[in-house]
C-alpha cells in the first residue's frame, strides 16, 4: 500500500513539474499587452484575456493558483486595473470581422477534452437534489464542496469577479432573454435584483423540478432534447433567447447520441442572432462501455461540425475552474451586419458635417 502511495506521489510531482514548465512559458505570453483583436467577438476576447490574466498571476503566485477561488481582495491593484481595461475593451463597440476558420481548431480542441459525467444515471427530482442545484451567478457558496467556487459568472463569462466586471455584467445582461438548461432550483432573478441587473426574462428549462419554491426562477418542465422543443417553447411564448446557459446539465447527462444531436439542433433553433450559448463543462454521459462513450463523444463533435458548416457560429473553447467549456456565438447575418455598418458610416458622415459648421 505504501509503495502505491509513493508511486502516486511521484506521478503527481511529475505532473506538477510539467505544468510548471508550461505555465512558465505561458507567463511570457501574459506579459504581452492585452488588446482585443478585430477578429474576436466579445465572448472570445473575455475568455482569452481572462486566461492571460491568470497566467500573469500564476507567474507571481505559482502555478497552483486557482482563479476560481480568488476574490477581489486577493488580487493585486495592478491586476484589478488590468481587468478594468479588459472590461473597457470588451464593452467598446467595434465592427468585428470574425475569423470563422478558427472554428476548426476549436472543434479539434473540444474533441480532445470531452469528459464523461459520472452521475448521468440520475433520473428524478429527488436524485438531482443531491447535486448542486442552486448555483449562484456571482456568489461563491461556502460548504458546497468543490462546487463552492463554481458560479455562472466565473465558469461561463470571465474568471474574475470584481467591481468592474459586476458593472459590465449589468450592461451585458440588462434586457436580455436568458434560458437555463437544467437550472435546478435557481434563484438568479433574486440575485440579479440585488445587483441592479434587469434581464428581460429568466426561464429555467428543467423536467426534474418539483415543489417549486417561492422566489425561484420561472420553471418550464420540458426536455431540452425533445424533438418538438422549439414548438413547445413557442407555445409558452418563447421564440428566442439571447443567452443559453447549460452548466452541469445537457449534454453532461445525455447517453443517447441522438439526444446530443437534437440538443444542439434545439440550441440552434432557439438562440437569437448575436446571442451566445454557453456550455460548461464539456461532458457527456459516463455509463456504458468504451464504444458507448466514444459514440456519445463523436455525436457531440459531429453536431458541432454541422453547426460550423452553416457559417453562423463562432465556436470558442476555453477553460474555467479547472474544466473546459465552449461557447457558441451566433453571428449576425451578413445582410444585417452590412446594413449596420452602413448605418454607422452614415452617422459618422453626419457627425463630420455637423462638426465642420
Amino acid at each position: 500500500m505504501q509503495d502505491k502511495i509513493n508511486k502516486n506521489k511521484q506521478l503527481t510531482n511529475k505532473i506538477f513539474e510539467a505544468e510548471a514548465k508550461i505555465e512558465a512559458g505561458n507567463g511570457k505570453e501574459a506579459e504581452k499587452e492585452i488588446n482585443r483583436k478585430l477578429t474576436e467577438s466579445q465572448a472570445a476576447y473575455l475568455q482569452r484575456a481572462g486566461e492571460l490574466v491568470t497566467q500573469k498571476i500564476k507567474k507571481d503566485k505559482g502555478f497552483l493558483f486557482d482563479a476560481g477561488r480568488a476574490q477581489e481582495e486577493d488580487l493585486e491593484q495592478e491586476i484589478i486595473e488590468e481587468i478594468k481595461e479588459i472590461v473597457a475593451q470588451a464593452t467598446e463597440e467595434q465592427n468585428n470581422i470574425l475569423d470563422l476558420a478558427e472554428n476548426d481548431k476549436a472543434i479539434e480542441g473540444i474533441k480532445g477534452v470531452i469528459g464523461y459525467h459520472n452521475k448521468s444515471e440520475l433520473a428524478n427530482s429527488s436524485s438531482f437534489d443531491t447535486t448542486e442545484r442552486g448555483r449562484k451567478f456571482f456568489e461563491i457558496q461556502k460548504g458546497k464542496g468543490a462546487s463552492k467556487r463554481e458560479t455562472y459568472w466565473n465558469t461561463l463569462f470571465f474568471s474574475y469577479n470584481t467591481e468592474a466586471t459586476r458593472v459590465f455584467a449589468k450592461q451585458l445582461l440588462n434586457d436580455k432573454k436568458i434560458v437555463l438548461f437544467g437550472g435546478g432550483r435557481s434563484r438568479l432573478a433574486e440575485e440579479f435584483k440585488e445587483k441592479g441587473i434587469v434581464p428581460a426574462s429568466i426561464i429555467n428549462i428543467d423536467p426534474f423540478v418539483e415543489n417549486i419554491e417561492e422566489g425561484a426562477d420561472t420553471v418550464i418542465s420540458l426536455d431540452a432534447t425533445a424533438e418538438n422543443f422549439i414548438e413547445k417553447m413557442s407555445d409558452q411564448g418563447i421564440e428566442s433567447a439571447d443567452e443559453i446557459w447549460a452548466e452541469y446539465s445537457a449534454p453532461a447527462y445525455l447517453e443517447d447520441p441522438k439526444e446530443i444531436q437534437q440538443l444542439m439542433q434545439n440550441i440552434d433553433g432557439l438562440l437569437a442572432e448575436g446571442g451566445s450559448a454557453r456550455i460548461w463543462p464539456i461532458q457527456v454521459g459516463g455509463n456504458g462501455n468504451d464504444n458507448d462513450l466514444l459514440e456519445r463523444k463523436n455525436s457531440l463533435v459531429d453536431a458541432l461540425e454541422k453547426l460550423n458548416k452553416t457559417n453562423k457560429y463562432e465556436i470558442i473553447l476555453y477553460k474555467a475552474a479547472g474544466r473546459h467549456g465552449f461557447i457558441l456565438h451566433k453571428v449576425k447575418s451578413q445582410e444585417k451586419e452590412l446594413q449596420e455598418r452602413n448605418d454607422q458610416k452614415k452617422v459618422g458622415e453626419i457627425k463630420k458635417k455637423i462638426e465642420s459648421f
